[in-house]
């Protein structure tokens, strides 16, 4: 399986008269080594992570022929990058709306300089359980449900979804960690590049799926 081939996977068995959104990692980025945390926003993606983008748009345009891709992303560069390389490799072209910023997906991180310190201590897999669990302080990272749910919300309620479409919004693994925990009740770690979480919505259901190496999770849910 190479980076993206999961979320591509579930978006194959997508229903076709629902909207169908996907929230997915970045494509392969450069290295944070050395660079301080108030300006990792700025760290690209490789070569190949742009050429994972593209392919990974290619694989979208083949599974939704002639649809619109409405493709957003976080502020951070490497997520630009990804989305705008994502749809480089949609076709037909003409097909694709960039999104900028939209919906707004902010990042869980308050502060960047307390959360790479937080962290040192116990590393990163066992940071993000307690960050699960609740007991990171709220001036460092935000609440893990409480900002889970708020980008549930957005997504769920962005207006320029309908039912052909399909709204693709590239952000972190730190965004996808609460929301895998939120809507699955399962706490992960890691997500490999270009996976994600695959949404099929109507006005009164939602199903949400996720898949990786580990497991394979659906839930539905009522849309309040």
């Amino acid at each position: 399986m190479k980076p993206g081939d999961y979320v591509l996977d579930l978006l194959k068995d997508a229903p076709g008269d629902r909207r169908t959104i996907a929230l997915v990692r970045h494509s392969a980025r450069n290295s944070f080594a050395g660079i301080p945390a108030h300006l990792r926003d700025s760290v690209e993606i490789t070569p190949e992570g742009v050429s994972l983008a593209k392919s990974f748009g290619q694989s979208l345009g083949e599974i939704f022929p002639g649809n619109l891709l409405l493709l957003g992303h976080t502020g951070a560069l490497r997520c630009r990058m990804t989305a705008e390389s994502i749809g480089d490799g949609y076709f037909p072209a003409e097909r694709v709306l960039m999104l900028g910023c939209q919906p707004e997906i902010d990042s869980p991180v308050v502060n960047p300089e307390k959360c790479v310190a937080l962290l040192t201590e116990p590393g990163w897999t066992e940071g993000m359980i307690r960050w699960l669990d609740e007991e990171m302080p709220g001036d460092t990272l935000r609440n893990p449900q409480t900002y889970a749910e708020d980008i549930i919300g957005k997504l769920l309620s962005f207006p320029k979804t309908g039912e052909p479409d399909l709204l693709v919004v590239v952000a972190h693994d730190i965004t996808l960690f609460p929301m895998v925990s939120s809507i699955f009740g399962k706490k992960i770690t890691m997500v490999e590049f270009l996976n994600g979480i695959v949404i099929a919505a109507d006005t009164t259901t939602a199903e949400f799926r996720y898949t990786d190496a580990q497991c394979s999770l659906k839930v539905k849910r009522d849309i309040l």
